[in-house]
């Protein structure tokens, strides 16, 4: 009779870890949003040029921990480096913190350019969004990925400015999903709404380009006048 109540104790003691574990391991989804964040906001730029560059990352050129000022101030291999790095975060998130759940995985995709553009520890000053943006199409759509870089070197290859090749490339990657009927069937319409929001937040992060630029516009028309 004992031995009968130890059994069933022990089979009871089973079904509840085993209930627990199937309950935690499926609430852990729900944590990804927050690891998506945590990945994305890994200042892979600073810590390349802390660790194998002159450590004023934050202190030279624009200031940002982004791979152009990385590549402008620190040299071509941390830039390439640090560009790799960011895109990867993007890749990382959208290909393998997935789930079942659509609005869970549009959460952990806009969690990863979000903690790159806005990352806690370093008071929300990030980078600007493109490169994470980037893996993050590479995971989602390798048609939309191939586009946006050849748009990237194309307009990079006739202004030089890496800026303006970013936001070209980064509003051309909704445009396409939007009006090439191959990728716009094989999205729907959330993701879309999502790659707008990012692409919004990456145009509002290059705001001093833009303002940059557009007073570089306005200089040779008052030097006429």
């Amino acid at each position: 009779m004992e031995v009968t109540n130890l059994i069933d104790t022990l089979v009871s003691c089973y079904t509840v870890s085993e209930n627990v574990k199937k309950l935690f391991f499926m609430n852990t989804h729900y944590l990804y949003p927050i690891c998506s964040y945590i990945f994305g906001s890994i200042p892979f730029g600073l810590i390349l040029s802390n660790c194998f560059g002159n450590g004023l990352l934050r202190e030279t050129g624009s200031k940002n921990i982004g791979a152009t000022n990385v590549m402008r101030t620190q040299g071509k291999i941390l830039g390439l480096s640090t560009f790799f790095l960011d895109s990867f975060k993007g890749f990382f998130a959208c290909h393998f913190l997935q789930t079942n759940d659509v609005f869970l995985n549009l959460a952990i995709m806009g969690a990863v350019v979000i903690g790159h553009m806005f990352p806690l520890w370093l008071k929300f000053r990030g980078g600007k969004g493109i490169a994470t943006y980037i893996g993050l199409l590479g995971a989602l759509d390798i048609y939309v990925f191939a586009t946006t870089i050849i748009i990237w070197i194309i307009v990079f290859s006739i202004c030089r400015i890496s800026a303006v090749a970013g936001l070209a490339s980064a509003v051309s990657s909704c445009l396409f999903i939007e009006f090439v009927p191959y990728t716009h069937h094989r999205h729907d319409t959330k993701q879309l709404y999502l790659l707008i929001v990012l692409v919004t937040l990456i145009i509002a992060k290059h705001r001093e380009n833009i303002r940059q630029l557009m007073s570089k516009r306005k200089l040779p028309s008052s030097r006429k006048q």
